[in-house]
């Protein structure tokens, strides 16, 4: 068996019986953590939020990685293989690696039933301690009171905002939602906020726990000179001419660099690798290709993300010529999701990836033909929707491909093997 092959096989045991389960909790990470006895205690930044987790955590990699550290990168969900989740020095592991450290944590776990993402972030730690890492990132997966990567004691926490999503198991309210992503917060430690009034709840963690906390506006702040820059401010330090993309992105940029500032290692950065820094995008997020029509991929799965799409979206030079192909999960608040889109979008697809979490498409379609009071089309597969929005769409138009990861992904991995060229 080669090793794909053999991790393939490993992540279908995984995901045994239910891939789409989660159980949230740290009493199991608590029993296994311990006997994997990790030789390392490398610089570990770990980062919670409803938006923006994956674009900070990248980031961070690379300014540690620009202050001359060997870095691990802890995120997820992938957008095509599973090797994306567990990164050393910007290079997803090996899948050979990967089931060696799959294996550890099997002999560890001693009857310890793990759900997937602990799987995962087991695997992760492992990986990372044999790569003997300087410094690690680690994005939560969802919350952060009981998700798998709060069992791992930080150096310093990112929080990049609280919104509503996830309710079924955060709350309905911000206030309940900000304190269980704020439980990353840890004693004595460098908390960064990157906004500049986060609910009540947040401010109270941290005091009750005592974290050195860095809200936006207070600690550092930010703000854009002229059309195509921002600067940085924290206290005597600044920090001028950064590109500009937009204000999530320098938002997301900004605590960055306040978490770096914290460690002191932002002193040890160039010009240049800042200004890589915050550029930083993961792959899927707002991310254009130039072809005709134009295409837009991004993930974005609750009414703030899909919000954002909507401001890019009427920057773009299309003359209201943009077809949506779009896919979510059951759970979501498609209606909030969906409204913000309806002055930009031309037509409207509707798909759905594989999977039992995945909203029908035909029920995605009447949705949004309720809103939009246009016909929606449904797609089916995420790769037939983009070929009929592709079809559809003329070349001074845009296909948006958005959504969950799987809808993106699929669509992504195979634009990227040039599978849309060969027809």
């Amino acid at each position: 068996m080669n090793d794909d092959l053999a991790l393939a096989h490993w992540l279908a045991q995984m995901q045994h019986p239910d891939p789409a389960h989660i159980e949230l909790g740290l009493e199991r990470l608590n029993h296994v953590l311990p006997r994997l006895a990790l030789r390392h205690n490398p610089l570990t930044f770990t980062i919670a939020g409803t938006n923006g987790k994956g674009t900070v955590s990248a980031m961070l990699a690379e300014g540690l990685a620009g202050a001359g550290k060997r870095v691990g990168l802890y995120t997820s969900p992938h957008l095509d293989r599973f090797n994306e989740r567990i990164v050393v020095d910007a290079q997803p592991v090996e899948s050979l690696q990967l089931v060696q450290a799959l294996e550890r944590v099997e002999r560890a776990r001693q009857g310890v039933a793990l759900t997937y993402f602990e799987y995962a972030t087991l695997a992760a730690l492992v990986s990372f301690d044999d790569c003997d890492v300087d410094a690690r990132v680690l994005e939560v997966g969802l919350g952060g009171r009981l998700d798998a990567v709060n069992a791992v004691e930080p150096d310093v926490c990112v929080l990049t905002n609280v919104a509503l999503d996830h309710q079924r198991w955060l709350g309905d309210t911000l206030d309940q939602i900000g304190a269980e992503k704020a439980a990353i917060f840890r004693p004595g430690k460098p908390a960064i906020c990157a906004v500049a009034a986060p609910p009540d709840s947040v401010l109270a963690a941290a005091a009750r726990c005592g974290a050195k906390l860095s809200l936006a506006s207070q600690a550092y702040s930010w703000r854009r000179d002229g059309a195509r820059h921002w600067r940085w401010l924290s206290g005597v330090c600044s920090i001028e001419g950064l590109p500009w993309f937009d204000a999530a992105q320098s938002a997301n940029a900004a605590a960055v660099l306040m978490a770096l500032k914290s460690v002191d290692l932002l002193a040890s950065l160039s010009q240049d690798d800042i200004a890589t820094l915050v550029q930083c995008r993961p792959p899927g997020r707002l991310e254009s290709l130039n072809d005709c029509p134009r295409i837009l991929l991004d993930v974005c799965h609750n009414p703030a993300s899909v919000a954002r799409l909507a401001d890019h979206l009427q920057q773009l030079p299309v003359n209201g010529e943009i077809t949506l192909v779009f896919g979510a999960m059951r759970d979501k608040q498609i209606g909030l999701m969906l409204e913000s889109l309806v002055p930009w979008v031309r037509r409207w697809i509707a798909v759905a990836a594989n999977g039992g979490r995945a909203m029908p498409a035909d029920v995605l379609a009447a949705s949004m033909s309720q809103l939009s009071v246009r016909p929606a089309l449904v797609g089916g597969s995420p790769w037939q929707g983009f070929q009929r929005a592709r079809e559809l769409t003329p070349e001074s138009g845009c296909v948006v491909v958005a959504g969950s990861f799987p809808v993106v992904g699929q669509v992504r991995a195979r634009l990227y093997c040039g599978a849309w060229k060969e027809q």
